[in-house]
This record gives structure tokens, sequence and C-alpha cells, in this order.
């Protein structure tokens, strides 16, 4: 897709600082800088994510991993394919860690639940929200259940489930790991729509109109329920970042479509749900 394009989607969409930004991006997204990755595995190895690190998982077995390939990570709006469907648009999804974690100690914590409990009743009563590792929930709920200040819990999966390879679901595939280390990078992840410092203008056009309010507030009050961990880049991000793809326990085993992922990114690596590089 041409640049022009996006120029043109986005002086029609965008005003103001918004549209300074959206710009800034998609000049960014096509800059010809080199991205030179730097070997970190051997096969077998352990990775490590480090704090800033990216992650983006893709529906499919491997049908849609050339269109990221070939395009890089874009907001759908800009390719005209779900416009207005999301409640943040104008955008794409990250999973950005926040602290230094093995990869496997990433997937262990949120292949699990997340458990919201009451302390107190009534109108005094305070609401939290903890995350429960893999297979770690009836430990968790017993512990809860033994304490007499919880009164209610309830659980649900995390929403790293739904968009990542997981231990708990076969439904995604494959996962992308950007390295966001380097200058470059750092500038386009500034434009993300969770960045406290934008205004609610700024915002708008980022966002359902219905969904504006609760978001303005929820970038203030973050917890393991709702946005702890997301960032939503506008426009978009290049596939020239991605050092390394981990892939669910279906690809691990499927030899030809691993030779294939490392025949279209030659200088990934390959990680599975245990954190360990299958391809190097």
């Amino acid at each position: 897709m041409k640049k022009e394009t996006f120029i043109e989607y986005a002086n029609n969409t965008f005003k103001d600082k918004a549209l300074e930004l959206v710009l800034k991006n998609i000049d960014l997204f096509f800059d010809d800088i080199e991205i030179k990755h730097q070997q970190k595995y051997k096969l077998n190895d352990e990775v490590s994510l480090k704090r800033g690190t990216f992650l983006h998982g893709i529906p499919g077995y491997i049908e849609n991993f050339d269109w990221i390939v070939e395009n890089g990570f874009l907001a759908v709006d800009f390719t005209g394919k779900s416009e207005g469907k999301n409640k943040i648009k104008n955008s794409i999804g990250m999973w950005n860690i926040q602290e230094d974690i093995s990869l496997k100690d990433y997937i262990t914590s949120y292949s699990g639940f997340t458990i919201t409990y009451t302390i107190g009743r009534g109108p005094g009563s305070k609401k939290m929200s903890e995350l429960v590792p893999y297979h770690m929930f009836d430990n968790f709920t017993e512990e809860l259940n033994n304490r007499e200040d919880v009164w209610t819990y309830w659980g649900e999966k995390t929403k790293e489930v739904t968009f990542l390879p997981s231990l708990v679901s076969d439904k995604r595939q494959i996962a992308f790991i950007l390295n966001m280390e380097s200058e470059y990078a750092q500038e386009l992840s500034k434009a993300d729509v969770w960045n406290v410092e934008y205004d609610e203008e700024t915002l708008k056009e980022f966002l359902d109109y219905r969904y504006l309010p609760q978001f303005v507030e929820l970038r203030f009050n973050k917890d393991a329920t709702s946005t702890d961990r997301e960032a939503a880049i506008m426009f978009g991000l290049p596939i020239k970042l991605v050092e390394g793809v981990f892939v669910g326990r279906k690809l691990e085993n499927d030899q030809n479509a691993l030779l294939y992922i490392k025949s279209k990114l030659s200088h990934c690596y390959i990680c599975n749900l245990n954190g360990k590089v299958i391809v190097e």
C-alpha cells in the first residue's frame, strides 16, 4: 500500500495534534533506516523480554502471516477493511512488557486468570484485581476463601489468551516479538493512544465515542482487568522491528511451517510456549 494513500486518509480523518502525530508516524514507518538485529540466542536458549518490548499476535494458522510480513503492523482503519469496528480505532494494538521477564514466565502468568475480589461489604468495600498464573487458580481461590476480609470474588481469562499463543488455547498460533530499544522505535512508540500526555480532544478520533469517557479515566487508573499492559500505536509499526516469533503447540510441531516463517524472516529466532528457541 502506498504512503500517499495513508496520508490522504490521515488528512481526511484527523486535525491539529492528532494529525501531527499520525503524519509523523507515517513518515517514520516509511523511513528507510536500517535496523540491525544481533543474534541473541542459540537453539534451546531461553528467551528474555526486556521492559518496553512489544508483542503482537495474529489470528489463523499461517494464512495471515504473509500479509504482516509484506505490509507491517497497520491499523485496519487505514486499510479500509473494518473501519469503525474497534473501540480503539486508527491504531495497532500491542502488548507492552512492563518489566524484564523471561518469555516462559510471561506466558505462564498470562495463560492464567484475572481474579477480581472485594474487601469488605457495602459502600465502603474495595475492589482489587490480580493476575493468577496458569494452574494456580485453585491455590489462589483457597487463599481468598480463608480470608475474613474478602466478601466475594470472580474471574475471567486474561486478554492475552484471546490474542496471543497460550498454554490454555490453540486459537492463536503466531505472535511477533518487536525490539523497541532503538531511538527509531522509541519515536514510533510515543504515538500511543494510552499515553497520558494526550488530551481528550486529541484522542477522540482514536476511540469510539461511547468508550471515550471511560478510556480517558482508565489511562490514570489501570489495573489487571483493564489496561496496565497494553499499547495502541497510531497508524502502525514496520516489520523491521521484529526480532523473533513465538508459536503455539500446533505450529511448533509443523516443521514446514517453521521453515516457511524462517524463510520470510531470516534474521528472526523462533521460540515455543516453553520460552525456548526452536529455530535460531
